[in-house]
């Protein structure tokens, strides 16, 4: 597997484009895959556009960000794009439309794209060598239910991604594909690597025993008005151990929810509180869920843990696609954390590419503060 990287600071897209492949030594060895990953400095479609002229047929996704990283490396205002030659691990890409609007038997259809492409039988499809890597639209607010559906058709094949994002405007997010940009869209990624592939999770939170049962809800809108019976924001505040008005947005940020499922914890990250006292999440919220407040730890120390344990069961990936919580690169932005945090994640990769979401998915569930990378290992 070889690996060329690029990065581009300029906003018109043959300039970035230029800028991108000057260091990819390709010696006439056609890419197998082009991941891009754009911020809305830059037109999404124009860069998928020129990177398809110039690379005709090469599978291609990618999204627009809030943050771009390239071997361990964080900015913003930039577009990354890494070009994959990967004779022994195949790629297969594929759309779907009308993402609002999201029937199953869309992600049923996408999904038997992805195995006709790359000749997958669900019956003995090795879950070690096979993952499939989901790019959503980040303002559709559909990410529980495509990441949920898109799982149930992978019979076993391990989903991982991110939401798109627009450095933080709440506009307009874009998802690529075979040289298009598209809104209300979503593209899957699927990946049949031979010698392993696997999927890395790290979140710097942990649960504390201050219990939370959703009561009343709007599943839809992501916002819960009851905790327990109680005002959302009071009970919330009682688990902090805080009088509501002392609520602020470092307490929400450094204390979301979390819930634990099958001997893993997961985040629900608070977006605002309402007048009402009602609370607004950045990922669906069912009623009857048993939340836990969260416990804040620091981030490196955390995260050198956890890629430790990944390393001793993966070994050093060869490539690592990431998708990182735009609420982690704030809390890293406030720290001056970005390089050290590159640091500790280039470290279990020979290669790195990744961005800045507004959500991740993880095997059918959507969640938030969490850093999922996919790693892929080359032969020996």
């Amino acid at each position: 597997m070889k690996i060329h990287q690029g990065r581009s600071f300029h906003q018109g897209a043959r300039e970035a484009v230029d800028e991108l492949v000057s260091g990819w030594a390709l010696e006439g060895e056609a890419p197998s895959l082009i991941l891009v990953f754009a911020s809305t400095k830059q037109d999404p479609a124009a860069i998928a556009s020129e990177l398809s002229r110039r690379f005709p047929g090469v599978p291609m996704a990618g999204c627009s960000t809030t943050g771009e990283m390239s071997d361990g490396h964080h900015s913003r205002g930039s577009v990354v794009a890494t070009a994959v030659v990967s004779p022994e691990v195949r790629w297969a890409t594929t759309r779907i439309r009308g993402l609002r609007n999201y029937e199953d038997a869309q992600g049923k259809e996408a999904v038997e794209r992805l195995a006709s492409a790359l000749s997958m039988s669900a019956s003995d499809v090795d879950p070690r060598e096979w993952v499939c890597m989901l790019f959503a639209d980040g303002l559709s607010l559909k990410e529980e239910v495509v990441a949920a559906s898109i799982t149930e058709h992978l019979q076993g094949v391990p989903l991982a991604g991110g939401s798109a994002g627009d450095d933080l405007a709440f506009q307009r997010t874009f998802v690529i594909e075979a040289g298009e940009a598209m809104e209300d869209a979503a593209v899957l990624l699927l990946a049949h690597a031979p010698h392993g592939c696997d999927v890395l999770k790290h979140q710097h939170f942990l649960a504390t025993e201050q219990p939370l049962v959703v009561t009343r809800v709007d599943a839809e809108a992501r916002r819960v008005y009851e905790f327990s019976g109680r005002v959302a924001r009071d009970a919330y505040a009682a688990a902090l151990g805080v009088a509501p008005g002392e609520l602020t947005g470092d307490a929400t940020f450094l204390h979301p929810v979390v819930f634990a499922c099958e001997g893993q914890l997961y985040v629900r990250s608070i977006q605002k509180i309402e007048d009402d006292g009602s609370i607004v999440f950045f990922c669906a919220v069912e009623e009857g869920m048993v939340l836990d407040v969260g416990g804040h730890e620091e981030m490196k120390p955390a995260l050198e843990r956890d890629v430790a344990s990944f390393r001793a069961r993966f070994g050093q990936a060869d490539l690592l696609i990431s998708f990182n919580c735009i609420l982690r690169a704030l809390e890293a932005d406030k720290a001056g954390a970005h390089e050290d945090l590159g640091a500790v994640v280039q470290g279990c990769a020979k290669a790195s590419v990744g961005f800045d979401t507004y959500g991740e998915s993880y095997n059918g569930l959507h969640i938030n503060q969490t850093m999922v990378a996919v790693a892929f290992r080359s032969a020996a």
